[in-house]
């Protein structure tokens, strides 16, 4: 994992190097190459904070979950102000991605925002989502969709800021668009003026058909739950319990699932 790393001291200046650390290597791994070559001093380290982690709680953070659905992140405390810009190639982190099929995920979301109805209401909604043993909740916003764990980052995904999915399906305007995701996005499809433009916030090297082809059938199954209610006229928002859509031993159900009962499976789980 490449990252430029701009170093603004407040008392000795700003200087930027470029770094080289693991895939997976811990923000505490990152912290102690930045000491390791005299970037940072350990004095800067107690007050230190990113993403509104304090300095004892980022330390068994992967460094390349910080950058999910972000191009920089900033780390700072009252001494040190930390930039760390991701290293990518001249087209992005698309580039790798071209001989994959999107057609599906691009179908799905056209449908999807298609058939939307008063979306301001459904933004914030998280959605459970369980395909036989694998379990997942969405969470639908205005810039997208974002995807987490069940049982690793459950409290996760219902907070209102500093929100950590493991991956992010953006929908983006054609303006919304950089120049590299406009050229990436004329590979998959035309570029539609709507947010229906979608930008995936993954790793390229984790990226592989099978996860879109995941990430396609999760996007259905929210559509599918938001239309049954829709035409049922169900509300979206019931105390202690989330829409949801199951799927176990080969057969479907749509409704809500109780919260209290999520709240004890992530516990059990984690004993």
């Amino acid at each position: 994992m490449k990252l430029k790393v701009k170093v603004k001291d407040f008392d000795l200046g700003v200087s930027i190097t470029k770094i080289d650390i693991p895939e997976e290597s811990t923000v505490d791994f990152l912290l102690g190459k930045l000491l390791q070559e005299g970037l940072i001093f350990e004095s800067y380290l107690p007050t230190m904070k990113v993403n509104g982690y304090s300095y004892g709680e980022m330390h068994k953070l992967k460094t390349n979950s910080l950058f999910h659905g972000f191009e920089k992140v900033v780390m700072a405390s009252d001494r040190v102000e930390l930039t760390l810009t991701q290293k990518r190639n001249e087209s992005g982190h698309k580039a790798g991605q071209l001989l994959l099929d999107y057609s599906q995920l691009v179908n799905v979301i056209d449908k999807f925002k298609a058939e939307e109805k008063d979306p301001e209401t459904l933004y914030g909604t998280v959605f459970f989502i369980q395909q036989e043993k694998h379990q997942y909740l969405v969470r639908y916003e205005e810039h997208g969709f974002e995807f987490y764990h069940f049982k690793l980052q459950y409290e996760n995904a219902f907070k209102d800021e500093d929100r950590f999915p493991f991956l992010i399906l953006e929908l983006k305007t054609k303006e919304e668009l950089t120049k590299s995701e406009l050229k990436w996005i004329r590979t998959i499809m035309f570029p539609a003026k709507d947010r229906i433009n979608p930008i995936i916030h993954l790793e390229v090297s984790k990226l592989n058909q099978g996860i879109i082809d995941e990430l396609t059938t999760l996007v259905h199954r929210v559509m599918v739950v938001i239309g049954k209610f829709q035409r049922n006229k169900t509300d979206f928002v019931k105390e202690n319990k989330l829409p949801s859509y199951v799927q176990l031993n080969e057969k479907n159900s749509i409704g809500f699932v109780d919260m209290g009962q999520l709240e004890r499976i992530v516990e059990r789980s984690t004993k």
